[in-house]
């Protein structure tokens, strides 16, 4: 009897909760993929199964786009120059397509042919170093977007040169963004929340608070990834960040970061600390993650006339640094909203540039 009426009270509470518009618990996991701490929330529609099935496409995405033995990538470098066709899988395939349009448009800023310079440096591993001029020279020599060719017919690709190597790490958390997305949607999530690692977020209708999802814009400077220089509430929008406080080491007083500018080799130096970037719509993981490298390697002024004539539906902020003080510039394309209308909470040691 006492069961009984503890099964009854259970489903009682339950259809109070429900009457009240209570939101039922949301379904989150947390995992390490793609060298990085991602989390996947959701709330509603078949949410146990958006989640689950979303951190298998992560894991899909990680292995794809890896350096690992028998990878897509691994193949294309073994074969480059030998002039042979790699048969690669559609999801490297549509990530290459999407770079090389990318690479086109901004003449070269985003590369994904950048491997070599990358593997040289070798920051964010045990091998971190500044590289001799020499050696430099010979990585700089084997980066070169026209030099990696596609073969949509058959989904294959190939390195015309030997030496060189693919890097998707500016381009494969944003599509594994855009794939999540479309998990959600199969299975009717309209609330939840996907971080990779914080500097690639969607943000899928209201948090559990029903109010926007609020993503914090993370301070340059401070050793707390938590401190946060302005908030960005979102519904429905894809954000991503990207900065050279995220992988760096310092050497000589001098600080050498992971975001590398294709033409000279070396870590973008324009005087950008952090660039972030807001976009909705279609691919807008895949966009969002482009830009912010796209951006940060341009500098504010090429960056900020860049993005107003790039086609894309996207706002932009730009973090600068002058004394204690962080100088905000901010850029939109399309219908995107103004960034100045959009953060909120802005730090006391943040200011506005005039436009």
């Amino acid at each position: 009897m006492k069961r009984l009426f503890g099964m009854l009270f259970a489903v009682m509470v339950a259809c109070l909760c429900a009457a009240c518009g209570a939101p039922p618990e949301p379904y989150t996991k947390t995992a390490v993929i793609m060298d990085t701490v991602v989390t996947i929330e959701a709330e509603d529609g078949e949410r146990e199964q958006a989640v689950d099935e979303g951190m298998a496409y992560l894991q899909k995405i990680d292995a794809l786009a890896s350096q690992n033995a028998g990878s897509d990538l691994e193949l294309l470098r073994l074969s480059a120059g030998n002039g042979q066709w790699v048969a690669i899988s559609p999801e490297v395939f549509e990530m290459l397509e999407m770079s090389q349009e990318w690479a086109e448009k901004t003449d070269g800023a985003f590369d994904v042919t950048v491997g070599p310079v990358v593997w040289l440096w070798g920051i964010g591993t045990e091998y971190a170093k500044v590289p001799s001029e020499a050696e430099l020279a010979e990585a700089r020599s084997h980066v070169g977007w026209q030099k990696l060719e596609l073969d949509k017919s058959a989904t294959s690709a190939r390195l015309t040169e030997a030496g060189m190597r693919i890097h998707l790490g500016a381009i494969a958390k944003g599509y594994a963004i855009d794939g999540l997305c479309a998990i959600f949607k199969k299975h009717g999530v309209k609330n939840g929340l996907v971080s990779l690692g914080g500097s690639s977020m969607y943000a899928f209708g209201k948090s559990p608070k029903r109010k926007p999802w609020r993503i914090g814009i993370r301070h340059p400077r401070s050793d707390d990834a938590k401190e946060y220089l302005a908030v960005a509430p979102l519904t429905d929008a894809a954000l991503s960040s990207s900065g050279d406080y995220e992988r760096y080491f310092e050497q000589d007083g001098v600080r050498y970061h992971h975001i590398f500018d294709p033409v000279t080799g070396r870590p973008a130096d324009t005087g950008v600390l952090g660039v972030t970037v807001i976009a909705t719509g279609g691919h807008a993981g895949t966009l969002t993650d482009i830009l912010t490298t796209t951006l940060f390697v341009m500098g504010e002024e090429k960056g900020k006339a860049f993005l107003k004539t790039c086609g894309a539906d996207a706002s932009a902020l730009f973090i600068m640094q002058e004394g204690d003080t962080f100088h905000f510039c901010a850029a939109t394309s399309g219908d995107a909203p103004a960034m100045q209308d959009v953060l909120t909470d802005v730090a006391e040691s943040a200011q506005w540039e005039a436009e």
